[in-house]
């Protein structure tokens, strides 16, 4: 079939998918108020597929059957298709700002990078080879121009014990074995876009001691969000349903791309959608193995670059427009966050220039620069969204809901609303623009995603020191003791 239009993906919603929300099952998420405006906003970024400007960004002709497909999908055989489709990544965040964090294109490049690892799917415990099960989903999925998100995360119950040791035993497990496939019950934590997408891959828990009692626990597959017994149990929506006016909430409005978690009773997974099966020690490896971390990271970090480009704009703005950007103090706040904005870019563009060459044939960027992108990233963000709230100061509790232009008052908004820059209404969207992307139930998700959507940042720091190759900086140092030392004993 090739790319899909954003009809088509919001027609393929309409099945018989199990989603919860405050308290009651959904009938249909692309119309519920809870779910319909990011269901909406994943409409259009497959529509810009089609559109004239965009098509050969975010699109190419596949040699192999002559339809286009997302560039997100494509394995990267070299560097220049590496960097290619870096922009496809960049462009696409740049139509949500980067506040639509879970876009198809992130599981898109995982799938791809797992496909092109498929070598390390043949080696299973059991005898059996996945490898050709990972291609054809790859395959699968590109074909047919599928949104999916994953999840990975065990319950949290008791984080001081392994999986198979807690006492509440909730966490998704193999419950019995067929020779059609296998049987698994329990709950995974969080997905992330997952009431509004085509599939979810079940990707393994890399939090697994190798250990036989761990075996039950350790898998990957994919199913279609439709499957019999899998329910999908979402937080509450941070989507007012009250508000006054849409453009109150012009960010939640679109954004709220949702989290769930997944709960999976007695859920039957063929052999062939399974890509790993009872084994602990693949779990643990796989994103090393396949280098699906750097490929994660090269999205989520181009998106983070259009985050930043937004959060900068937006407080430059807010500034200009009510004249406190000739203030050396809000200048030097401003350009802190323009900074970090060409620090973003300058990761990322790093990452890409020095790309190496995988094992599998495929390019990968360089994760040093990525990592410490992500690491940096949650802070600074922080940062923006307080820089944001500094500058905007009481303007963003001390304006109305926009709907009052519009009511029996709206001559008096508009008289007494006013900025040094703007008119009332225009002052009035700028703030409550403002207001969403910093003080919101919106804002405060988004602070939490990007600090632990990769996992806890401490322990990734850890991980960061313990793997970061030292020995030639360490080879710096001696080298300035041995001249040290000879330039002492000369005197």
């Amino acid at each position: 079939m090739g790319i899909r239009t954003g009809k088509q993906f919001l027609e393929g919603l309409r099945d018989e998918r199990e989603v919860y929300i405050d308290g009651r099952r959904v009938k249909d998420v692309t119309s519920d108020p809870a779910f319909r405006g990011a269901a909406q906003t994943i409409a259009e970024l497959y529509d810009l597929q089609h559109a004239a400007d965009t098509q050969d960004v975010l699109t190419q002709v596949d040699a192999a059957t002559g339809e286009r497909v997302a560039r997100s999908h494509v394995l990267p055989t070299s560097k220049e298709a590496l960097v290619t489709r870096g922009r496809a990544l960049r462009r696409t965040a740049q139509h949500t700002c980067g506040l639509l964090a879970r876009t198809p294109d992130f599981m898109n490049v995982g799938i791809a990078a797992l496909a092109a690892a498929r070598p390390v799917f043949d080696a299973s415990p059991g005898g059996r080879s996945f490898g050709a099960n990972i291609t054809a989903y790859h395959q699968h999925v590109m074909r047919n121009d599928l949104t999916m998100t994953h999840v990975q995360v065990n319950p949290q119950v008791d984080r001081s014990k392994q999986v198979f040791e807690q006492k509440h035993d909730i966490a998704l497990k193999v419950v019995k074995e067929t020779d059609a496939g296998f049987y698994v019950s329990g709950s995974r934590w969080v997905g992330t876009l997952a009431q509004i997408s085509d599939e979810v891959v079940v990707m393994p828990s890399v939090v697994i001691t190798n250990d036989s009692k761990g075996e039950d626990y350790a898998f990957a597959f994919a199913l279609p969000m439709a499957t019999p017994g899998l329910k999908m149990v979402s937080r509450p929506s941070v989507v007012p349903y009250g508000a006054g006016h849409y453009l109150d909430n012009p960010l939640s409005q679109q954004f709220d791309e949702g989290d769930a978690v997944l709960i999976f009773e007695n859920v039957f997974v063929p052999w062939e959608r399974t890509f790993v099966y009872r084994d602990p020690d693949l779990c643990n490896k796989i994103y090393k193995l396949t280098y699906l971390g750097e490929h994660y990271t090269h999205q989520t970090m181009s998106r983070t670059i259009a985050k930043a480009e937004f959060m900068a704009g937006l407080a430059a703005y807010v500034a200009r427009s009510i004249k406190v950007d000739i203030f050396p103090n809000v200048q030097g706040m401003l350009a802190e966050l323009l900074i970090f904005l060409e620090m973003q870019q300058a990761f990322v563009d790093r990452a890409e220039a020095t790309a190496t060459e995988t094992p599998f044939g495929t390019w990968a960027p360089n994760r040093w620069p990525l990592h410490s992108a992500q690491l940096n990233f949650h802070e600074r963000y922080a940062r923006m969204i307080d820089v944001v709230r500094t500058v905007s100061a009481g303007g963003l509790v001390g304006v109305p809901s926009y709907g009052e232009t519009q009511g029996e008052i709206g001559e008096l908004v508009e008289q007494y609303f006013a900025s040094a820059g703007q008119t009332s209404k225009e002052r009035i969207q700028l703030m409550r623009l403002a207001a969403d992307a910093s003080i919101s139930a919106f804002a405060g998700r988004q602070v939490l995603y990007e600090r632990y959507y990769q996992g806890d940042p401490v322990r990734r720091a850890i991980g960061y020191y313990m793997e970061y190759p030292k020995e030639e900086l360490f080879g710096r140092v001696d080298a300035m003791l041995g001249r040290s030392f000879a330039k002492a004993n000369l005197k």
